[in-house]
This record gives C-alpha cells, structure tokens and sequence, in this order.
C-alpha cells in the first residue's frame, strides 16, 4: 500500500459491493442504506462512475476481475458486511456502549451503526490516506453523526492502544465492540494478541470483538479456498498479502489463551442459510473467511 494512496482492497470491495447492488437478482441481497452509502464511496474513488458510459465500463471491469479470481466474491463481501453489523446490533442491545471499528476501510458501518444509535460513542481507525479518501467522499454524512469520530493510525508512529488512550472520544471502561472486517489476514498473531490484550485491559467485562480470518489451506498459505493464484499476486503487487490465519480446530484455543470466550463464528454455509434470500441460495459464494465473535468474561 502507498502513504499517499488508499488501500486497493478497500477499492476492490466497495466496487464488489457495487457490482451486487446492481447485479439483476443478487441487489436483493444489498439493504438499501448500505448500497446507499456505498455508492458514494464509489463514485468518489472511480472517475466517471456517476455517467452510464462510466458505470457501465466499471461494472464490465469489475465482473471481469471477479470471474477471473473467483466466484462469489462479491456477494460474501455483502454478507460478511450483513452478518458484522447483525453480530455489532446485538452487542449494543446487551449494553455495549461503544463502538471502534479497526482498519475500517471504505466500510460504512460507522455510519450505518450512528443513524440507528444516535447514543452509541463511534470510533473509526484506519490508515491516514485511506481514511482521507473516505472522509472527502462522505463528508456531509459524516458531518451529522456527531458521534462518529474518524481517527487515522500510522503504525510505523504510533500503536493502536497509544491512539486510543490518548483520544479524547475515546472512553476506556466501558462495555465495547471492537471489530476488525478483513484486517486480521494482513497482521501476526502477536498483533492479533495485541488487540485481544488491550481490550481486557481498556474495556469492561463482556466487552465483544468481531473480526474476520483467513482459514489455513496449507501451512503458512492463507487464502480463499478456491481462490485462483492471481489472487496472490495481485495482492503481492499491491503489498496487501495475506499473512495471517487459523487452521481447523485452533480458533477456539488461541483464543482461550487470552481469556477469550468464542460466541459464533460464522462460515459461508451459516452464511448462506442465514442470510441469502431463497432465490439466492444457491448462488456461488467465497469460502474461507469466517466471522467470529468473541467475548472477554473476567
């Protein structure tokens, strides 16, 4: 990723959010506001988009991509987004207060979250060039939630737990909901613990962090399981390579080390049945990223 660009996988998913939003029966699957927001991230970082010769190119250049990687990306990018917000609304239900969204990318949930729960305190933190592009792109939306607050981290001048406590909108001990959608991939182990550890100490009990993994396909290779190869090099070529995941059976040890407890975690099947229409369900979908919610108890 380059310091002054913004980060092309947060790119590449708001467009797949996009091609679905328009795609003839899978839009069905895109709730109205998070199209709508989505739009606008689009427009703001794909020159042309809002004219039909521009969007129609666009949506050309993106199925394309898709059908070269792999089918059904973009859809699980929507239901990855669907089943996070669902797993975020029942964490504010029982009493959550606080809401931090790591690497937030071009995600709107920050947003999403601030207009159903005016009372919730927000905080965005993401790379500083991503989260410029974001924030000229939805400035005025931005503007109404005053409780949505967009903090950028440069990892290389400051930790995340450096930030957070020494920010002002930032309240430590209180009941919070910490998520990190398509970040995990990209960090160590000892930076997951790290997150996992700062959140016992800066966060009450029943605190909850939602995150996403990579399923290990063999040792040491991260990747969506029927993922074609150029996967990996287009990541390469970006400097977004994945480097982190858990292979079967480790989730609910690693987390357990660090006096986590595991809540769900979803799986495209859960994906699938849970959240497709039934005119959809049988469509392709990615498989090898889970959803996972855990809980710290004292």
């Amino acid at each position: 990723m380059k310091a002054d660009q913004p980060s092309a996988t947060a790119i590449f998913v708001a467009n797949g959010v996009w091609w679905v939003s328009n795609h003839p029966t899978l839009k069905v699957e895109v709730p109205a506001l998070l199209g709508e927001l989505n739009l606008q991230m689009v427009e703001h970082v794909n020159r042309g988009v809002d004219y039909r010769l521009g969007r129609t190119l666009l949506q050309v250049k993106v199925g394309l991509m898709q059908a070269v990687v792999m089918r059904g990306f973009y859809l699980h990018f929507v239901l990855r987004k669907r089943s996070i917000e669902n797993y975020v609304r029942q964490a504010v239900q029982q009493h959550a207060r606080q809401l931090i969204v790591i690497g937030a990318g071009f995600d709107t949930l920050s947003l999403r979250m601030a207009r159903e729960h005016p009372e919730l305190r927000i905080i965005e933190i993401d790379h500083p060039a991503t989260q410029a592009w974001k924030r000229n792109a939805l400035e005025k939306v931005i503007a109404g939630h005053s409780n949505v607050h967009l903090l950028p981290l440069d990892l290389t001048q400051q930790t995340l737990q450096q930030l957070l406590l020494s920010n002002e909108h930032y309240q430590p001990g209180v009941n919070t909901v910490f998520v990190a959608e398509g970040l995990t991939m990209y960090l160590s182990s000892k930076e997951v613990r790290e997150i996992l550890s700062f959140i016992k100490e800066a966060s009450a009990p029943g605190s909850r962090f939602v995150f996403t993994y990579m399923e290990e396909r063999r040792r040491d290779d991260f990747q969506f399981k029927f993922a074609s190869r150029l996967v990996d090099f287009w990541l390469a070529m970006k400097g977004e390579q994945f480097t982190w995941g858990l292979g079967d059976g480790q989730l609910e040890p690693f987390l357990k080390q660090s006096d986590f407890q595991l809540l769900h975690c979803a799986t495209h099947h859960e994906l699938r049945e849970e959240l497709l229409s039934t005119a959809n369900r049988q469509a392709s979908l990615a498989v090898g990223e889970n959803i996972v919610v855990a809980q710290w108890n004292q």
